[in-house]
């Protein structure tokens, strides 16, 4: 059921049109992929790292908020068409966060990974990836 629930949402966050819609999210591991060295090429995805934090994404407001140490602000400033693919369903938002730093939010379904959801935060010479689980009260 909360499958099923997910998807719903998902599918809700590609929609254009929004009515006081929030969604909660835990996150349960983060991992990091950085760029750089000699040839500024990506390195290597960092181990997991098991975390605890909130995720609120609010359509009322445009914004993602992760509350981690340093509260994340990201602003939506555009709402990505929704890709599909035969392992993944992904919804993306270009965002801005609190520092005026250009930022991809996307959040995947992985449907070849028994539906693992996660968030993948895009920026120019770093990606956090988010296992994630939806809240429900």
């Amino acid at each position: 059921m909360k499958f099923f629930r997910l998807l719903i949402a998902l599918f809700m966050l590609s929609s254009t049109t929004f009515y006081a819609q929030q969604f909660k999210f835990k996150t349960t591991s983060l991992t990091v992929l950085e760029r750089g060295g000699r040839n500024n090429e990506w390195g290597k995805w960092s181990e997991p790292l098991d975390t605890q934090l909130y995720i609120v994404l609010d359509f009322d407001k445009s914004k993602i908020i992760v509350y981690s140490r340093e509260i994340q602000h990201y602003r939506i400033l555009e709402n990505l068409p929704k890709e599909v693919t035969n392992v993944d369903e992904i919804n993306s938002y270009l965002c801005k966060n609190q520092f005026g730093e250009a930022a991809k939010v996307s959040f995947l379904v992985r449907k070849d990974q028994s539906n693992k959801t996660q968030m993948y935060i895009y920026f120019t010479d770093i990606v956090f990836c988010y296992d994630i689980t939806e809240v429900t009260e």
